[in-house]
């Protein structure tokens, strides 16, 4: 009985959480003036790269019920899932760690269907700012391009969170830069897997110095 309690009790948070936290971000969402700057939409399947903490660089690609957003199924996830999905982004439900490999699988089937992937490249845990290899992997292994973004805003607030976590004001101007695809080779060494690593991290700093100057 105590567990059922719990367990409603968590439902419950969990709700209300998202509820209210949706309600936050859809209207700060509804007052960004985002612009685009490289972007090729026709660019399909795409495997886009983003920091953790710069995830509001996703707000600007169209439609996104195309773009998939790899969710682990944490309570926090959920919480995560639910704002996502009511913005309009599809879901893979799953982590690197936690229900990793069936997720490597959905991820796999979604990019084959031509869909777009959003993966954040220095997460779930960090270190900030240091990419992970398994975007290299997922791109060698379905053979879809790396697309890195960086977006910049005007007025912005950072979290106490260890990626800084960026939260735009409202109605502040937003530029979101591309970088061109990386396309990786499914015959690589695990020497080439790194210099491809180092190549992608290197790029979003450099898209990083350009947004901000914009």
């Amino acid at each position: 009985m105590n567990e059922r309690r719990l367990h409603l009790r968590e439902k419950i948070k969990i709700t209300f959480l998202s509820s209210l936290a949706y309600a936050a971000i859809w209207v700060l969402d509804s007052s960004y003036r985002v612009k685009k700057h490289n972007f090729k939409s026709e660019i399909s399947p795409v495997i886009y790269a983003v920091w953790h903490g710069w995830q509001y660089g996703l707000l600007g690609i169209h439609p996104r019920k195309d773009v998939h957003l790899l969710v682990s199924r944490s309570n926090d996830g959920e919480i995560i899932g639910r704002i996502s999905s009511l913005l309009g982004y599809s879901l893979i439900r799953g982590s690197r760690g936690r229900g990793g490999t069936q997720a490597l699988r959905e991820i796999l089937k979604v990019l084959k269907k031509g869909k777009k992937v959003a993966y954040t490249v220095d997460g779930p845990r960090g270190p900030i700012f240091k990419v992970n290899d398994g975007i290299i992997k997922i791109a060698q292994m379905s053979g879809v391009p790396i697309v890195p973004l960086v977006p910049a805003a005007k007025h912005v607030s950072s979290a106490k969170s260890w990626d800084r976590y960026q939260i735009p004001h409202l109605f502040t101007p937003v530029n979101t830069v591309f970088g061109d695809p990386i396309h990786i080779p499914k015959e690589i060494n695990e020497e080439q897997v790194e210099n491809y690593r180092k190549q992608l991290e290197d790029k979003l700093f450099e898209l990083q110095k350009i947004a901000e100057s914009l």
